[in-house]
């Protein structure tokens, strides 16, 4: 039935529509406001519609020959900074992958290698013990070993023994005992510097890892069947910044159709191939160690009168003088070993390495284009 208005007394006219007339009526084809919604329509004839009803959209299949090896049911993935990657999946089938792309990976960060005080051992005696008729440094001066038995260990010993008032030469009126010389002790022995423990550079130093984009990919949680029969799935809907797109292990450079809206995306795990470390420390022998020891010498035999004490080094010899010259030279002793500490070179602690992309295990990525409002 249609209804016309018009400035007349209105009028009622019965109208049959003819859906197989050659122009049908406007009105024949509009089912009006009581035709059904997409929600309502039969699934096997309105397929996309069915799809739509429950959030999804339809989206083709793969189908030229670069297709082979590529998954056939895309995935959605969202492509943005890492900084700002998605904590989890915005779809109920939950999350595929989590890859990543723009890697930065400067050099281990190892911090300077440190010695600790250098150690060694010092004993022994000076080599030479030798009395002076003269003053220190005389050039022609008579001498006389004053030097302590074979194998002398420093202890009290009145080896080579001078009485007082000896004349060198015998009968010249001239004392012996004017001056006495030392020459140097014998170097330290089993010289060494350890390392100075650093944990940092034992767990291979300070590594930072960043990289510039991230890609979360989220199974799909449809029914891919309720495009129909054909060569579309059912998937969720994305808006940007996710995309529909289709995934292979490994690193390619051409798309499948319809997904080469752009090129391959490759993305690799968080974690890179790590080679990135620190060199070992090591320290150098030391330097500028020595050997210090105190000589003492007595009027008597047993060493209980003290006269004259003098430090020796094993750098170098000594030479004092005798008070009063003439004096008798009795005993003497060679205690209190000290080792001075020289210095090491610390070395070491050098980055070396890098971090490269995890190639063995990257994706690709190729997509359709993304859209930044729904249709």
């Amino acid at each position: 039935m249609i209804v016309a208005s018009c400035t007349a007394a209105p009028s009622f006219y019965d109208f049959e529509c003819d859906p197989d007339s050659f122009f049908p009526a406007p009105e024949c084809i509009d089912g009006g406001t009581d035709a059904g919604t997409d929600a309502d329509a039969d699934p096997e004839t309105e397929p996309q519609a069915a799809c739509k009803a429950q959030g999804g959209e339809c989206v083709k299949i793969p189908d030229d020959p670069e297709a082979g090896f590529w998954s056939q049911v895309p995935l959605p993935v969202w492509f943005g900074p890492a900084a700002d990657m998605p904590k989890e999946c915005a779809f109920i089938g939950g999350e595929q992958f989590r890859l990543y792309a723009g890697l930065t990976a400067p050099p281990a960060q190892c911090d300077p290698c440190e010695c600790q005080d250098a150690t060694g051992q010092c004993s022994g005696v000076p080599g030479e013990i030798t009395i002076g008729a003269g003053m220190c440094g005389a050039v022609g001066a008579p001498s006389l070993p004053f030097d302590g038995p074979g194998g002398w260990d420093g202890s009290c010993t009145d080896a080579s023994a001078l009485p007082a008032g000896a004349q060198c030469p015998p009968g010249s009126g001239v004392p012996c005992a004017q001056s006495i010389t030392f020459s140097a002790l014998p170097p330290p022995v089993n010289e060494k510097c350890d390392v100075k423990p650093s944990p940092i550079i034992k767990a291979g130093g300070t590594l930072i890892t960043e990289w510039e984009t991230g890609a979360v990919a989220c199974r799909s949680s449809l029914d891919t069947s309720l495009c129909g029969a054909g060569d579309q799935l059912c998937v969720p809907k994305v808006l940007y910044p996710h995309r529909q797109c289709l995934w292979q292990k490994g690193k390619h450079t051409k798309c499948p159709k319809p997904y080469d809206y752009e090129g391959p995306r490759v993305m690799y795990p968080f974690q890179p191939k790590e080679s990135r470390e620190c060199t070992e420390c090591s320290c150098g022998a030391p330097q500028g160690g020595m050997c210090v020891a105190t000589v003492r010498l007595f009027d008597d035999g047993v060493c209980s009168g003290e006269f004259h004490q003098r430090i020796v080094t094993s750098q170098d010899s000594a030479c004092d003088p005798i008070l009063p010259a003439g004096r008798a030279l009795g005993g003497k002793s060679v205690t209190e070993h000290v080792y001075v500490k020289g210095t090491c070179e610390a070395g070491g602690g050098e980055p070396i390495g890098e971090a490269v992309e995890d190639e063995e295990n990257a994706v690709t990525f190729c997509c359709q284009q993304s859209y930044i409002f729904d249709e």
